[in-house]
């Protein structure tokens, strides 16, 4: 029988909205030892790829980080550090910054196939609704979705013109409602469904693979939905069809993370850094406007990370997650290459 998701991750929008709890400001010692901190790295060249967090001293933040990780998977499961310095660091400036603080809260896994460490989010017109489609590289509605590792980490160093509002509802509080409404429905998102790796698969690897949409393992909750990788899958005239059952609790699904008591919405500022666990929260981002001016266009910075703390999986999760273990480092879109920090 499946039972009520509990614990302080089950949160409505009205639980957080006007609540600061789960925002932090850095106080000036912090900024400055951010600030000391890329400097260090700067001036003894060492590249991103070879930096540790021992690289990157933070002696007045690393209690926060530590602290952070912990609210990420014991508490509502998102956290926002507000007040890094992106005014006064060039953009190369604020990938060491950004790639050092991430080194503080987890390990990063790649993006894409191309091996993407450290991702930029900028528009650059990508059509929505292909088997390839990523919604970072557009500027249209994106669905409520999580992304392909423990958590995601989204570093704000410039907003848009107009739009681009980001939305945050607990994966707990949608099944604990379809538990209550549509409990039939609610199984049935507990079996596997097809997915698509969105061309992401490495050369002779498979590009489907099976997963459910909620699994609870040893006690802890842990949900997988990306709206779009499923309907990719079902593109695929190889794969069968969905059910009419599969398609209404997806349907159900889509509904209640739409109803506005269930979400937060935050509007990202210059110098945020926003981190969601994608097992307890799903999120998207609205649709925006750009600036015409190359250099004030909307520009973010992804992390994927694998939390040390991070909760073990069910084995339904593995055929994508590869690891299922606690603390393992899992997820992601295994990369060929040579690591990369910059995308787009």
């Amino acid at each position: 029988m499946i039972e009520e998701a509990a614990g302080p991750a089950n949160w409505r929008g009205r639980d957080l909205q006007n609540s600061d709890s789960w925002i932090y400001c850095l106080n000036d010692a912090e900024t400055a030892e951010v600030k000391q901190a890329v400097g260090s790295v700067i001036d003894q060249n060492i590249a991103l790829k070879d930096m540790t967090a021992n690289d990157f001293s933070l002696p007045f933040l690393e209690p926060v980080l530590n602290n952070l990780r912990v609210e990420l998977e014991e508490g509502v499961g998102l956290k926002l550090l507000r007040g890094f310095p992106t005014e006064s660091l060039s953009t190369e400036q604020l990938r060491v910054m950004y790639w050092g603080i991430g080194l503080h809260v987890g390990t990063a896994v790649s993006q894409s196939n191309r091996n993407d460490y450290l991702g930029d989010l900028r528009n650059i017109g990508t059509p929505h609704g292909g088997p390839n489609f990523r919604g970072y590289t557009s500027n249209g509605n994106l669905t409520y979705h999580v992304d392909a590792a423990d958590v995601t980490g989204l570093f704000c160093l410039r907003p848009a013109k107009k739009g681009g509002l980001s939305r945050i509802v607990s994966s707990l509080a949608v099944h604990n409602e379809i538990l209550e409404t549509r409990p039939d429905l609610l199984e049935v998102l507990y079996k596997p469904y097809w997915w698509s790796m969105q061309g992401n698969e490495l050369p002779g690897t498979a590009g489907f693979y099976t997963q459910p949409i909620f699994a609870v393992e040893q006690g802890y909750f842990a949900c997988h939905y990306t709206r779009t990788h499923i309907r990719s899958a079902e593109m695929n005239s190889d794969l069968p069809d969905l059910t009419p059952m599969q398609s209404a609790a997806l349907d159900l699904f889509d509904k209640v993370c739409a109803r506005q008591e269930f979400n937060i919405t935050m509007m990202f500022e210059p110098s945020d850094i926003q981190f969601l666990n994608n097992h307890l929260t799903l999120h998207i981002r609205t649709a925006f406007e750009d600036s015409e001016i190359n250099d004030q266009k909307r520009h973010l910075m992804r992390l994927w990370l694998s939390l040390p703390n991070g909760r073990p999986l069910s084995s339904g999760f593995k055929p994508f997650y590869r690891h299922i273990s606690a603390g393992a480092v899992r997820g992601g879109f295994p990369g060929q290459g040579e690591m990369k920090f910059q995308t787009l």
